[in-house]
């Protein structure tokens, strides 16, 4: 029920594509005065500042102020960048080899450091073009290579509970490339709104009309939008964009109760779900959030029938509190409370977004990757996930230079222990990057 977030969010900024021929050094200077492109003199700097970053991935971080801004340090604690460090060094080995995959703007470059334990860690470095020091630092999850979706499936069922996973063909070249339990239902946290969006898009939204948020519809974060001043007004578009990009928990709420929770339910097999009623009744996320903070509400919600599930969101869910405080940290009703799909289901309604055609709701998914892709490789990455204690989800919709397109999709869920994030990143990563290569 939130972004999947990355340790030390130092500095956000997704990568560009390299151009496919190398210009000019006299286009260069001259680009890089009217729209802020790196100069050669900054990309030394970048370069010469992620490797000082690199050396310090150590058990002993040595000097790490002299490679930073003092600006950066009035926002982040030394003691934590020196801490997330170490934290690197012990987790993916020492760092050998820098390699610069893309620049940014005028003073922003993504980098790829190599470990002697064979990891690919994804870095993004900003510095002052000026004095050269690192005034933005961002880590991606690391990632290994791998030869093959074998090595992906292997190392995914080697995590603890259940997992689902679907690579699949799309475009009149239909038929996975690998899977392991593609057709199980399991809790695929805020991924559900891919239905929302499938309905709005069967509804034919009108994405220009403008609309308020019932107090009624606020829900918990993710999302910004709970926060917003009673009566702003937004487009569905912008609703919709949220709540895919940002994965905004109000805005998906709002658009449920302008949908219409049984309009989505009758839909969701011409959606492509194959187990519709374990969908059944379709929460809201601020109904998700009341059931599962209260134990009594989880217990009664579980153990009533299907028909009897809507009585308690019409009579006594709207009454229960409302609160970050109460929602559970640990898993907690993982496999009984939420939205439930298999990876194939959620492969069928991205393969419907891909058929429609449709560029407003192509291009929502397209706003927020969720994992680094290079769109020299693939320039299309449709993309929503999900999370709470004890699930995960990632699917993609992926279209290769080459005009192939896929589905990539897998789940994870835990009823016992926290899931590790930062593994299932990992291989999810290197799953995107066999796709880049595209030599199924």
């Amino acid at each position: 029920m939130r972004i999947i977030a990355i340790l030390l969010p130092f500095f956000l900024a997704m990568p560009l594509a390299a151009a496919d021929k190398r210009p000019s050094r006299r286009a260069v200077k001259k680009a890089a005065a009217s729209d802020g492109t790196v100069t050669p003199a900054v990309r030394k700097k970048l370069i010469r500042a992620a490797w000082s970053v690199a050396s310090k991935i150590s058990p002993d971080p040595k000097k790490v102020e002299a490679a930073f801004s003092p600006v950066f340090f009035e926002l982040v604690e030394k003691e934590k960048v020196v801490e997330r460090l170490k934290s690197l060094r012990e987790s993916h080995g020492e760092v050998k080899r820098v390699s610069l995959s893309a620049t940014e703007g005028a003073n922003t470059a993504h980098f790829i450091f190599h470990t002697d334990r064979e990891y690919m860690l994804p870095v993004s470095v900003t510095v002052a073009p000026a004095s050269g020091l690192i005034t933005g630092l961002f880590f991606r999850p690391a990632y290994q290579h791998v030869a093959g979706m074998g090595d992906i499936k292997e190392r995914l069922a080697a995590l603890p509970g259940k997992k689902s996973l679907l690579l699949t063909r799309l475009d009149g070249r239909e038929g996975p490339v690998e899977s392991l339990e593609p057709d199980e239902p399991l809790n695929i946290g805020s991924t559900f709104k891919l239905y929302v969006l499938a309905q709005l898009q069967e509804a034919r939204a009108k994405w220009e009309k403008t609309v308020t948020i019932p107090e009624s519809e606020r829900s918990l974060p993710s999302g910004r939008l709970q926060a917003w001043p009673e009566g702003a007004p937004f487009t569905i578009y912008t609703l919709a964009a949220q709540m895919i990009s940002e994965s905004d928990n109000t805005a998906t709420d709002a658009l449920i109760a302008l949908s219409g929770r049984k309009n989505i339910e009758r839909n969701l097999g011409k959606f492509g779900h194959y187990s519709p009623d374990r969908m059944k009744p379709f929460l809201k996320t601020s109904e998700f959030f009341r059931i599962k903070g209260s134990t009594a509400a989880a217990a009664e919600w579980t153990s009533a029938r299907q028909d009897d599930r809507y009585d308690l969101l019409d009579d006594k869910v709207p009454a229960l509190p409302l609160s970050v405080s109460l929602v559970p940290s640990s898993p907690f009703e993982v496999s009984r409370i939420g939205w439930f799909a298999s990876a194939s289901d959620l492969c069928r309604v991205m393969d419907r977004f891909r058929k429609s055609g449709d560029g407003t709701v192509l291009g929502m998914l397209a706003i927020n990757p969720g994992l680094p892709v290079d769109k020299k490789l693939v320039p299309y990455a449709g993309y929503k996930g999900g999370s709470e204690a004890g699930a995960l989800n990632m699917t993609w919709l992926l279209k290769t230079r080459a005009s192939a397109w896929y589905c990539l999709s897998a789940t994870w869920n835990d009823e016992k222990s926290p899931l590790d994030e930062k593994e299932f990143f990992g291989i999810m990563q290197g799953a995107l990057k066999l796709v880049e290569a595209d030599n199924f």
